[in-house]
């Protein structure tokens, strides 16, 4: 039946796993943010997939200077996924290299405000700038072609002229030149050229061919060059094709990240299991033999799930702490340094959920936490005398230390069906049975 016993043995041990989860989640984002861990593994994954030099590591050519494109990028165009919601600017990547001390690189994280979360899109457009610049792209919007059909021959051969040097040598020059050729009665080519001649500035601009070349052997200039080839150039394809790369490495870090934090949680769950003495198998024993025990366990689920209900949310949805993902674009990867306020807010409920729950969980007579031991009395929270003892103990703790692995979201989701099941009550008894 819905309402036995044994469902709301169910019952409390989900309530109890949910409170502990959340701090184990707990636990695990104050380390993450301490350490800026996050952080710290994008900025290694971007130099990576850039070529750039390793935390500590050695610089591939000790004769040469190679370019730190990570850096360039992280202190150009997308710096301002470093100081999104901050109104203090960073500091330069260039003046802080990688460093392999533990604390040393967390030092230099803080300093720097690493994000730990770079859009795809962002990523390929700045890093395609940085090899052909926007005035190339405009360069290509001025084609003689696109001239309208009713321009003398004489104004467009002069016009031809001025292209062929501003595409053999892109300068404030040259793009001047470009500009004093266009015909005035084209004003959205005026419009455009008076655009390249400010993009242009005082340097002369290079080539996608240039800049390629330039660009230091890596796993990012294949893909790119790739990209290149097969979209004979077209910007906006390149952008979405090498987007589309960024995002395919990301789910490879992400895939490692998720299991380097299962690690981190599994850690967390033994230590508090250990502290709290999370003994499933003697918690398990109470809930079956007292009654009243049980009776309470579920009276604090039903108004912890009434509680949530009420707030028009579920505390699965609003658990900090199980993010398990950094990169790219994964929901789960939401401390990107730019959090909103309506976030924020959640969060803190979900802090006090977690609070509320744990008190819940305490003040259920459980046998839980540790106790002098005693010939009067015969308490599972007391240390084991027996081999049969030390096994029953080792193996509660161990199901809890699992248990709490498997997250806040999961156990009060499953908490929330536990206890709809049992207010449903007994399936009605058909009319034809007897």
């Amino acid at each position: 039946m819905p309402d036995s016993s044994a469902l709301d043995v169910l019952i409390g041990l989900a309530l109890l796993f949910a409170a502990f989860s959340l701090g184990v989640s707990r636990i695990n984002e104050a380390v993450l943010g301490l350490l800026h861990y996050r952080g710290r593994r994008l900025e290694s994954e971007l130099r990576r997939l850039l070529g750039g030099r390793p935390p500590g590591g050695a610089s591939p050519d000790p004769g040469a200077a190679p370019a730190d494109v990570a850096a360039e990028l992280l202190d150009g165009p997308l710096r301002a996924m470093r100081t999104a919601g901050r109104d203090a600017t960073s500091a330069d990547m260039a003046d802080h290299p990688p460093v392999q001390r533990t604390w040393a690189a967390v030092s230099r994280a803080r300093r720097l405000r690493l994000p730990s979360y770079v859009p795809s899109t962002a990523f390929a457009r700045a890093l395609l700038d940085r090899v052909d610049p926007p005035a190339r792209a405009m360069l290509a919007q001025l084609r003689p072609d696109a001239l309208p059909a009713h321009i003398a021959d004489e104004i467009r051969e002069h016009y031809q002229t001025a292209y062929d040097a501003a595409r053999r040598s892109l300068d404030e020059g040259s793009a001047q030149a470009l500009y004093d050729a266009m015909p005035v009665d084209h004003p959205t080519g005026r419009v455009v050229a008076a655009a390249l001649v400010s993009a242009v500035g005082s340097g002369t601009v290079g080539t996608l061919e240039d800049g390629l070349t330039a660009l230091p052997p890596s796993l990012a200039k294949d893909a790119l060059t790739a990209a290149v080839v097969r979209t004979g150039g077209d910007r906006e394809k390149i952008i979405t094709e090498l987007a589309q790369w960024y995002d395919e490495a990301m789910d490879r870090l992400s895939g490692w990240y998720k299991r380097r934090i299962a690690v981190f949680l599994l850690s967390y769950a033994i230590v508090l299991s250990a502290v709290f003495n999370l003994d499933a198998v003697a918690i398990s024993r109470a809930l079956w033999q007292d009654g009243t025990v049980r009776d309470a366990a579920v009276t604090a689920s039903q108004a912890q799930i009434g509680q949530a209900a009420a707030d028009g949310s579920t505390p699965a949805n609003s658990t900090p702490g199980d993010s398990a993902t950094t990169g790219s674009g994964d929901a789960n990867s939401g401390d990107a340094g730019s959090r909103d306020a309506g976030s924020a807010a959640g969060e803190g409920d979900a802090v006090e959920r977690a609070i509320r729950s744990v008190q819940d969980a305490s003040g259920l007579a459980l046998p839980i936490g540790w106790v002098r031991t005693s010939d009067d009395r015969d308490d599972p929270r007391e240390v084991p005398h027996t081999v049969g003892g030390w096994f029953l103990k080792i193996a509660g703790l161990a199901i809890a230390c699992f248990a709490l692995t498997a997250g806040a979201p999961f156990w009060f989701e499953l908490l929330g069906r536990l206890v709809n099941m049992r207010a449903a009550g007994p399936k009605p008894r058909s009319a034809t049975s007897g």
